[in-house]
This record gives C-alpha cells, sequence and structure tokens, in this order.
C-alpha cells in the first residue's frame, strides 16, 4: 500500500473511531438563545430528541438546555427505542430518571444520568417530560434550546401533546419539526467535539485530495 492511500486508510479509522466515541453535542454550536416552546405542563408535556446510534454506545449521561418556564417546574428524562416508520417511542423504557426539580429562571444546562446503559445500533429518544409528575404542579411553559435540522443530520426534534396519560408516548404519532434540540449525550470515551456530519465529510474529502495528490505528484516526479 503506498503512502498516500496508507494516509487516506489511518484518516478513515481515526475518524470512525471518533464517531463511536465522541457522543452527541449539538450544543457547542447552540447560539445561547434560540428555542422551541411550550415544554411543560399542562399539555405539551413532552419534548424529544431522536438519535442514531451506529455502535453499541454506552451512555453515562445526556441533558438538554432548558429555562423561562413561568414555575417551577418537576421532570423527567427518558429513553425509548424509536419507532421511526410511525414516529412514535416504542417498547418499555431502557431508562426513566428520577423526578428533578428545575426554579423557574434563564437557560440552565438539565441533565441525567443512566447506569449500566448500552444502546445497541439502532434509533433511539431522548426526551424531558413532566407526564407523572404533574398533580398539584403550576402550569408551566418552558423554552427548550433548538439548533437548525443541519447541526445533527441523524435525528430530529419531536413533540407530544400527551399531558398526564403516558400511554400516549408509545402508542400515538409525536408531532415533528424540522429542528434539533441543544443536547448532549456523553459516552466513556467522549472528547470535547461536536458532530456535523457535513463538515465531517468536508475533511475526510480534503484528506483523500491531499492523499492522491502526493501519489499523482510521486507518480509523476518518477516518470521524470
Amino acid at each position: 500500500m503506498t503512502f498516500a492511500f496508507r494516509w487516506i486508510a489511518l484518516s478513515l479509522a481515526f475518524a470512525g473511531s471518533l464517531m463511536a466515541d465522541a457522543g452527541f453535542n449539538t450544543i457547542g454550536v447552540w447560539n445561547g438563545s434560540t428555542f422551541i416552546s411550550s415544554f411543560g405542563v399542562v399539555n405539551t408535556a413532552s419534548y424529544a430528541q431522536t438519535i442514531t446510534i451506529n455502535t453499541a454506545t454506552p451512555v453515562t449521561s445526556f441533558g438538554f438546555e432548558i429555562g423561562n418556564c413561568g414555575a417551577s417546574v418537576t421532570l423527567r428524562g427518558e429513553i425509548y427505542a424509536w419507532d421511526a416508520v410511525n414516529s412514535k417511542a416504542t417498547g418499555s423504557a431502557l431508562y426513566e430518571s428520577a423526578p428533578t426539580a428545575i426554579p423557574n429562571g434563564s437557560f440552565q444546562p438539565v441533565s441525567f444520568a443512566p447506569t449500566g446503559l448500552t444502546l445497541a445500533p439502532g434509533t433511539y429518544v431522548l426526551f424531558i417530560t413532566t407526564t407523572r409528575d404533574q398533580t398539584g404542579a403550576p402550569t408551566s411553559g418552558c423554552r427548550v434550546g433548538s439548533v437548525d435540522q443541519a447541526a445533527y443530520a441523524g435525528g430530529s426534534f419531536y413533540f407530544t401533546n400527551n399531558g398526564t396519560d403516558p400511554t400516549l408516548w408509545t402508542t400515538a404519532a409525536w408531532t415533528h419539526i424540522a429542528s434539533n434540540l441543544a443536547f448532549q449525550v456523553n459516552t466513556p470515551n467522549a472528547v470535547s467535539v461536536t458532530p456535523l456530519p457535513s463538515t465531517l465529510l468536508l475533511g475526510l474529502a480534503g484528506l483523500m485530495a491531499v492523499g492522491l495528490f502526493g501519489l499523482l505528484y510521486r507518480r509523476w516526479a518518477a516518470a521524470s
């Protein structure tokens, strides 16, 4: 194998390992103010982000940017498998957090930490919900940070007006908006990168171009 193609192969292998280990992070490109609303109590109780897992991935934490709720709100973090054909969660919960109370105020990261959770290759939905904790709670309408659809090509934003009924997570279609939430999923080997597929492809194209140029130059020099 020539040096040029050896370089390309190593670059592709490195990029593959980076994609597998880096986790997911659109908060890195969030401007700190763009949002989707209103999430909370009473009706629009569940806001979600779908993700695509390509290799078996342990998840150590995940979270969203939430703020301006109008009142203190109690919510939970959930992970389910995702039925992309019918736009709904499917099966039983792979993870459900304990109730988490957040005060009314400016945007803040709200995170959840699963223990011993590894996601197999597939599509999943990560969401925040007030559904199980609305009894006696004041009406709230939180803003959740959002970014462009292009920021993460492996998923999108969904919501459901399921109120206090958790069965609707898996029995009714969720509403889709072409956007992503400002979210982060951490893995044991997470590094400080933002996985933007178009940027990654551009970088790989550049590496391949440099490698091919080096190969052609060596052939030209040998022919001369």
